[in-house]
């Protein structure tokens, strides 16, 4: 319990000096957390383990959040997963269907159906 306190008026501190609601700190901090963890696995876009981190941050937060009110706001803490998982879950779900779409496109096709990806790459000549 010791930690919550530090912890929350380290958060307490990050809204007043930015001048953002919780709120809008969430969403950002979702975001920032998300594309870290990207840029620091060197991962694709899309990454199922840099959505876990922005998971794993937020279930955290609302542990402390927890321990420092000493009961769940429930309400409280569903509004925070929202607005923290909201961007990288869209994120994730964007890249992901779009490279099942491009998986389905790329596949060999019948003669005459259009390949977007077939003449992108020369071919040496013969």
């Amino acid at each position: 319990m010791a930690l919550s306190v530090p912890y929350h008026d380290l958060v307490a501190w990050l809204v007043a000096e930015s001048g953002m609601t919780r709120p809008m700190l969430h969403i950002h901090a979702g975001m920032a957390i998300y594309l870290g963890m990207q840029l620091a696995l060197r991962t694709r876009r899309g990454s199922t383990l840099a959505w876990l981190a922005v998971v794993q941050a937020a279930l955290l937060n609302e542990v402390m959040n927890r321990l420092y009110h000493g009961s769940w706001r429930w309400a409280d803490t569903g509004e925070d997963l929202v607005l923290t998982l909201f961007w990288p879950t869209i994120c994730l779900a964007v890249s992901k269907w779009r490279r099942w779409r491009w998986e389905q496109t790329a596949r060999p096709s019948s003669p005459g159906r259009h390949r977007p990806m077939q003449g992108l790459i020369p071919q040496p000549a013969r």
